[in-house]
C-alpha cells in the first residue's frame, strides 16, 4: 500500500454539509471517522448550507479552505444527487484533499488550484459494509476521508479520473464592460451582507479613487457610499444607508450597519450588478 502525504499523528478533517444540527447526521459521520482513525482532529466548517444548495457550499468552501493547515482533508456533502449516477470523488490539490460528490461543489477550488490527482471512490474496501442509497456521507465519504487520514493513497480508493472531467457550475466570472465591471451577487451571509464576485484585485483603488457607483440595474438601486469598516463615519441618521466595503475573503460586498442589506434592498443571490469607479 502506498503511503499518502496526508498521514500524520493527528490528521485534520474538516466537514462542510447542508445537514444542519437537529438530526444525528453530522455526529454519525464523525463517529465513523473516529472508528477508523481515533486520533483525528475534526473541525466543523459549517453544516448550515441551505438544503441542496451546491452553489452556496462551493462559495463558502472556496473562501475558507486556504486558511486551514497543510494536510487538511475536507469532507464536503451537499448532495442533491445522492444515489444517482453522479460520482463520489476525492481530489488532491497540493497539500489538501477534498472528498465529496462530483456535482460542482468543488468548482471554485478547481478554478483556483491545480489538481494533482483525482479518483472515484469506488473501492468498497474503504466504505462501510452496507452503503445506503441516501446517506453516502456516512457510508462512503466519511470512511474514505478517514482512510486517507490514516495514510491510504487516493489511488487505493478507486480509479483515477481526468480532473478536466470533474463537474463545474457556471461561476459567472466578472467582466469588464466599457468603463465598468459587470458581475453578480454570489453569496448572502448570515448578516444579510451581499457578497459580489468582484475580487479586490480588480479594483485595487477602491478607497483611493474619487468615487464609485455600484448599481443594481434591474432594481434601479445605486450605491455610492464606501466604508473600510462597518461603523466608519456612521451616525444614527445614516445607519440605514447601504455601503460598499471589502469583505474578509477579498471581494467587494454591500452592507448596512447593524442591518440586513439583502432584506432591506430586496436582493437575492444571482442579482446582476455593475461597478464603476470615477477617475
Amino acid at each position: 500500500m502506498h503511503q499518502s502525504v496526508f498521514s500524520s499523528a493527528r490528521p485534520l478533517i474538516a466537514f462542510l454539509t447542508d445537514f444542519g444540527l437537529s438530526d444525528g447526521y453530522v455526529g454519525v459521520m464523525k463517529g465513523v471517522v473516529l472508528g477508523i482513525v481515533p486520533d483525528a482532529q475534526l473541525i466543523d466548517l459549517t453544516h448550515d448550507i441551505a438544503p441542496q444548495d451546491v452553489t452556496a457550499g462551493a462559495w463558502i468552501l472556496a473562501t475558507c479552505y486556504r486558511y486551514f493547515p497543510s494536510g487538511t482533508i475536507f469532507t464536503c456533502v451537499v448532495d442533491p444527487g445522492v444515489g444517482s449516477q453522479r460520482h463520489a470523488v476525492a481530489l488532491r490539490t497540493g497539500d489538501r484533499v477534498f472528498v465529496g460528490p462530483d456535482n460542482g461543489l468543488f468548482s471554485y477550488v478547481l478554478a483556483e488550484q491545480q489538481v494533482q490527482e483525482a479518483v472515484t471512490l469506488s473501492n468498497p474496501t474503504y466504505h462501510l459494509p452496507q452503503v445506503s442509497a441516501t446517506f453516502q456521507g456516512r457510508d462512503v465519504f466519511a470512511p474514505s476521508a478517514a482512510h486517507i487520514a490514516r495514510g491510504v493513497s487516493l489511488t487505493e480508493l478507486g480509479p483515477q479520473i481526468d480532473p478536466m472531467t470533474l463537474q463545474r457550475i457556471d461561476l459567472g466570472m466578472p467582466v469588464h464592460q466599457g468603463e465598468g465591471i459587470v458581475a453578480h451577487i454570489v453569496h448572502i451571509d448570515h448578516f444579510g451582507n451581499l457578497i459580489t464576485n468582484i475580487p479586490l484585485s480588480m479594483v485595487p483603488d477602491l478607497f483611493s479613487s474619487p468615487g464609485m457607483q455600484l448599481n443594481f440595474p434591474e432594481r434601479q438601486v445605486v450605491i455610492t457610499e464606501r466604508r473600510r469598516f462597518f461603523s466608519e463615519g456612521s451616525t444614527h441618521e445614516d445607519d440605514a444607508r447601504p455601503f460598499v466595503y471589502a469583505d474578509s475573503a477579498g471581494y467587494i460586498a454591500v452592507a448596512i450597519h447593524n442591518g440586513n442589506a439583502a432584506r432591506t434592498l430586496g436582493m437575492r443571490r444571482g442579482e446582476t450588478i455593475t461597478f464603476v469607479q470615477m477617475k
